[in-house]
């Protein structure tokens, strides 16, 4: 606040200078009213400080819920690129074990290959000696007929019979030529398929490692933006901390201030007394505090809940309200309930889209859960003059605004506030 438009600053200055023109034997202290200009240029210094600080837990509080949505969209990006590395595991492993039978398939058709040729081997020995002997026992002639000792019809039986048993042989041997053709075959078969299933295992392999290299820059990203959410989760709990202290600074400061000019009012009261049709009104009643019982709801509607301890039937448990939740239609003005400074415009943990209006004589009225902010901090507003809007979307809890009245950090309830025709509690 301005000390040069404080009307107690005014007043005070006009006091003196009456002092000090119609009765020039008194002595008034400067020293009183340093005094109280300079609380009150502190009070000003620390609430600009506190703006500043509430601005920056908003910004750090925009930059940790954006941290923590890039943690969940990298964690569910790790959780796919896993699968991913699973299912090529899989893969490799069928195509391992699909290679393993086809190279058992294979050295089980090399040892038929090695049997059926050896068999191959032994039927071309024995088949040599037969023809052999079939070419020393010789055509059967005059002269085989002449001096053998069997009868012509025996010789040429037993010519018959030799020359059908060299014609099975005959028949063996390319038996034993074809099915080495099909083994052939069959084994080259297994070796292109090892091949097709080796250049297979080749590529899951090198997805494999690909798929490891992304999660691992994956994951290094994860940590950073884990370490940079902590870092930004820290600095905001120091701008609370520093916001709490200021807030406690602050409050003392008007305190001191606030007693300092009752004080100096009195004082003057004391030694100018004015007429009695002139009597002069304390400071808790003049300005806002004048107000009480004559303010209008802050949004046209019907309160839904009141000031003070409210119990669950369900769980039993109690929570106090600092304020009023007031229930109103969709996209409806929300207005300043008297002449005031904008001291907070912005999102505040626990109360959402929040405006904070400061009344003078350290009475602030606040009014959280709004749709659409219409003032920006150090905006001057008259009462009745339209700050903002309520949300188009209730939510699920339906809470309404929420409205408080506080005098320091005492909270007020504000139905003893409002006009009697605006307490309409909602059935």
């Amino acid at each position: 606040m301005k000390t040069s438009n404080n009307p107690l600053f005014i007043i005070c200055n006009a006091l003196i200078f009456l002092a000090v023109f119609l009765y020039p034997g008194l002595q008034v202290s400067a020293a009183d009213l340093e005094q109280i200009k300079k609380l009150d240029e502190e009070v000003l210094q620390h609430k600009k400080k506190i703006e500043k600080v509430q601005t920056g837990i908003a910004s750090h509080q925009t930059k940790v819920a954006a941290a923590r949505e890039r943690e969940m969209l990298l964690l569910d990006e790790l959780d796919k690129i896993d699968q991913q590395i699973s299912a090529e595991s899989e893969k490799l492993l069928a195509l391992q074990e699909e290679m393993a039978r086809q190279n058992e398939m294979t050295l089980t058709k090399q040892k038929e290959m090695e049997k059926v040729a050896q068999e191959k081997d032994d039927l071309r020995l024995h088949m040599e000696s037969r023809l052999r002997a079939y070419y020393r026992m010789g055509d059967v002639g005059v002269m085989n007929t002449l001096f053998s000792s069997s009868s012509l019809a025996d010789l040429l039986s037993f010519r018959d019979y030799f020359v059908l048993m060299l014609k099975s042989d005959q028949q063996l041997i390319n038996d034993f030529k074809n099915k080495m053709h099909e083994l052939e075959e069959v084994k080259k078969a297994h070796e292109e398929e090892k091949i097709r299933l080796s250049q297979a295992a080749e590529e899951v392999m090198q997805q494999q490692e690909l798929l490891s290299q992304t999660q691992q820059e994956r994951q290094e990203l994860f940590e950073r933006v884990k370490t940079e959410r902590q870092l930004y989760q820290q600095a905001l709990k120091e701008l609370e901390d520093a916001s709490q202290q200021l807030t406690a600074t602050l409050t003392a400061l008007e305190e001191k201030a606030t007693e300092a000019k009752v004080e100096r009012e009195r004082q003057l009261i004391r030694d100018y007394p004015l007429k009695p049709f002139k009597k002069r009104k304390p400071a808790s009643a003049r300005g806002f505090a004048s107000e009480k019982g004559k303010l209008p709801l802050p949004v046209a509607g019907s309160i839904m809940q009141q000031f003070g301890t409210h119990t669950d039937e369900t769980s039993g448990a109690s929570t106090f309200a600092n304020g009023i939740n007031i229930e109103s239609a969709p996209g409806s003005d929300i207005i300043a309930v008297y002449d005031s400074k904008v001291v907070y415009a912005g999102t505040l943990r626990g109360y959402g889209n929040l405006i904070i209006l400061d009344h003078g004589n350290h009475y602030y009225s606040l009014v959280s859960g709004v749709g659409e902010i219409l003032r920006k901090v150090g905006d001057m507003v008259k009462q009745h003059e339209k700050i903002g809007v309520t949300s188009l979307h209730t939510g699920l809890l339906k809470e309404g605004l929420h409205f408080e009245i506080r005098h320091n950090t005492e909270a007020q309830n504000p139905l003893e506030w409002l006009e009697s025709s605006q307490r309409s509690l909602k059935k």
